[in-house]
């Protein structure tokens, strides 16, 4: 290469890692000042409910159980305490998918040490294979950079947060089940016939449910599968994938759609969806949360806290629980 054209080369090349390097700086500096200060709605965090175990006492929970709105909407951690003593949260975003499972796993466990994490496995059928790309990109890219994320926060930053002041953690007393009383029956066709189709898990889910299982794995906490009733998302072929799967990996896996399980529940589409087959309701939530309570009581040895005097929070957290189950307390909104 001739000594000028060399020059010319190297020049370019300093101009473009420079403009690199103060674009990151750039972003690094616009995420600290944009990035959520408390794990509340208010607060600016997105899918703030999913994320209310940063308002639980350090390792304090039993169980953190993680998935989609079939999760939130099907799993109360409440009545697993008021039964048996278990501390849970559950972690539910709307449309998560497996990637975005792994990071709210990660999340947990910067302060939470479970005995048990229960992965709802809707979220590995979220998408397709093109899809889950995606979002597995955008779920490292907003993880690097926040303010990607949070840019629309800049309109209500607060001169506490431009300090770095930290706010006190939202504190949830329905520990992220999203409560509702509507009813609306499933009167479709049985979604669960028998076939020898099986759903194959692609490629880019595969490798996040392996880092998912891994991860609970190297801290030495037990994982579960676990699968809500679900008229419109589920079948046979997707439960004989993530059957496959959980048996290959010595994986409990609780599919609530098989009819052995809704006979042992109870659960009834008839009474027990919000929405005709899609989500549950208090009635179906109930009904699968104090099986799941036995089931985690008897299989995994976990304690009871109820005279435990370090859990007095969860005793008066019950209060608050029933007066949203009673409707004498509106429980707010998701917000997105």
């Amino acid at each position: 290469m001739h000594i000028s054209n060399r020059q010319q080369f190297v020049k370019r090349a300093l101009k473009i890692i420079t403009f690199v390097l103060l674009a990151v700086l750039l972003l690094e500096g616009m995420s600290k000042v944009l990035m959520p200060r408390s794990n509340s709605g208010s607060g600016g965090m997105h899918n703030y409910r999913a994320r209310g175990f940063y308002g639980e006492e350090k390792n304090s929970l039993d169980i953190a159980a993680i998935g989609n709105s079939d999760l939130a909407s099907g799993f109360s951690p409440m009545e697993l305490w008021k039964s048996h003593g278990i501390t849970g949260f559950a972690c539910g975003e709307p449309n998560q998918t497996i990637d975005q499972s792994v990071r709210l796993l990660q999340e947990v466990l910067t302060c939470q040490k479970p005995k048990v994490v229960i992965l709802e496995t809707d979220t590995l059928f979220q998408e397709n294979m093109e899809g889950h790309l995606t979002s597995l990109v955008k779920t490292a890219v907003n993880y690097l950079f926040p303010v990607l994320e949070y840019h629309d926060r800049w309109k209500s930053v607060t001169l506490s947060e431009l300090m770095g002041k930290q706010q006190k953690p939202w504190h949830d007393p329905g520990k992220g089940y999203r409560y509702s009383g509507d009813r609306v029956a499933y009167k479709g066709d049985d979604y669960m016939a028998e076939t020898k189709e099986k759903e194959e898990i692609d490629a880019i889910a595969m490798k996040s449910l392996d880092q998912f299982v891994e991860i609970c794995q190297e801290a030495g906490i037990q994982v579960m599968f676990m699968e809500m009733p679900s008229a419109n998302s589920w079948n046979m072929a997707r439960h004989r994938a993530v059957a496959d799967y959980a048996s290959s990996r010595n994986i409990s896996f609780i599919d609530f759609n098989m009819k052995d399980r809704m006979k042992e529940t109870g659960f009834d589409w008839m009474t027990d969806s919000r929405d005709g087959g899609n989500h549950l309701n208090y009635s179906g939530a109930k009904k699968i949360s104090v099986w799941l309570g036995d089931y985690l009581a008897k299989d995994y040895q976990l304690e009871d806290h109820r005279k435990d005097s370090r859990y007095q929070r969860w005793q008066q957290d019950v209060s608050a629980y029933d007066r949203i189950v009673l409707g004498t307390v509106h429980q707010t909104a998701d917000e997105s």
